[in-house]
């Protein structure tokens, strides 16, 4: 069988039954267990064990479940109603002020938690409804919360910087490090944007009556103590070389702990179902991975690695035209699939095309990160904003989060291509650190 023809059977049966609603962990699963017995036999099946016991066996995957917990466990801290409240009382005098101050929060929890699920979640039932209360316009409300809690897997820990990693066998330390810059720029960009709106169009974030002295600012500011605890506890120790991602990870889960104890919230129901909840997170994603390692595997050992790889060098065109062929490819299969799946398929094609053109690995880690940031608020599968509806005040239709994200969007954009003309931006905390 050609390869042209596999992989014609491979990726349109997946989009297929994607469209039929297939799980993806199952759809991929199948096909690849079919095109292993068509090519192989039975005995080919011993490859698709082969290739989940792989994954398996790679250490940087424990830092998962870590992360998940520590997500889990702060949103039951009350460490978010804190924040808000702090943040809140620096920027109530700014017009927009309460919608950068939803912004800077989702890019503090970013680097508590690793997702981008928590912040969406957690601001939707807090920042939302105080938005709305004093008359800010839904849209820039809804899209202040959404945008900026994609953040999640940009800024550090991420859970989806620790997949990328572990695919391509790159550096997650360095990924870590270059999410840093970028993940600060978006978030100034995004309050820029508040704020210029805000000036543009008054009607859209009325001036707030409320003003709080200093001493009342100061006074709630303590709810930053535990926050910076904790983005110390991991990225500090990676950054310092005192620490492997992995065994931050952990300081993390137990900082998150210490954080919840210090709020006097931590009882053996809230480590229940904290660790019930990270088990089926984990076991879901790990299912995917198996799944997406076994498919990619498969049709790369079948001559489709080879295939693409030959395809996109050997067209005589620059090769920033092939870099941005790729990041299309990324940015159109995250309007229909989640982000785990498009890096575990993607990313194994992708790396081997992309160091022979001379990019840097961890650059191009982070554009790749970048743009599946984008692809959680992409209409019409946007993750993210599936999660900020079921979250969202009655009254907030799909379509009101949908028509919010475009300005936001636009900004992601932005941010990207400053880090593509801009290499340093992604390079320079990378190259800094003590341990690499």
């Amino acid at each position: 069988m050609s390869i042209e023809l596999l992989t014609l059977i491979m990726f349109g049966g997946l989009i297929l039954l994607l469209i039929l609603g297939v799980p993806i962990s199952f759809g991929m699963g199948g096909i690849t267990v079919a095109v292993t017995l068509l090519l192989w036999g039975t005995k080919g099946l011993f490859k698709v064990v082969f290739y989940t016991y792989g994954l398996m066996m790679l250490s940087p995957m424990i830092s998962i479940p870590c992360f998940i917990f520590m997500g889990l466990m702060l949103e039951r801290s009350g460490i978010a109603d804190e924040l808000f409240e702090a943040v809140h009382r620096w920027f109530a005098a700014v017009r927009g002020g309460l919608a950068m101050a939803t912004t800077v929060i989702c890019a503090l929890f970013a680097a508590m938690t690793g997702v981008a699920a928590a912040a969406a979640t957690t601001m939707g039932l807090i920042a939302v409804p105080a938005m709305l209360r004093r008359r800010y316009d839904k849209s820039l409300a809804l899209g202040a919360v959404a945008g900026p809690s994609t953040l999640g897997i940009l800024i550090p820990p991420s859970i989806t910087m620790v997949i990328l990693a572990v695919t391509s066998q790159t550096s997650v330390g360095k990924l870590f490090m270059g999410g840093i810059i970028p993940g600060l720029i978006l978030t100034l960009l995004f309050c820029a944007y508040i704020g210029i709106r805000g000036l543009l169009q008054p009607q859209l974030c009325p001036a707030l009556e409320e003003r709080f002295t200093l001493r009342q600012k100061v006074v709630l500011t303590r709810a930053l103590i535990l926050p910076i605890f904790i983005i110390f506890s991991v990225l500090g120790s990676i950054f310092l070389g005192l620490a492997t991602p992995t065994e931050a990870a952990a300081m993390g889960a137990l900082g998150t702990v210490i954080a919840v104890a210090v709020h006097r919230r931590l009882t053996w129901q809230v480590i229940k179902e904290a660790a019930l909840t990270t088990f089926r997170i984990t076991g879901m994603i790990l299912w995917i991975g198996f799944a997406a390692i076994a498919f990619s595997n498969t049709w790369g050992v079948a001559g489709g690695s080879e295939f693409f790889s030959g395809l996109l060098l050997g067209l005589e065109v620059n090769r920033w035209l092939v870099l941005i062929a790729i990041m299309l490819v990324v940015f159109v299969l995250g309007m229909f699939v989640a982000d785990f799946p498009i890096i575990w398929i993607i990313a194994p094609i992708a790396y081997p095309i992309i160091e022979p053109l001379g990019f840097d690995p961890t650059w191009f880690g982070i554009l790749f990160i970048m743009n599946i940031q984008m692809a959680l608020v992409t209409p019409p599968f946007g993750f993210v904003l599936f999660y900020l509806k079921g979250v969202a005040p009655p009254g907030v239709s799909i379509g009101d989060i949908y028509r919010s994200i475009f300005p936001f969007l636009g900004i992601m954009i932005l941010g990207m291509a400053l880090v593509m003309i801009f290499p340093q931006l992604a390079l320079w905390l990378p190259g800094m650190m003590i341990r690499r």
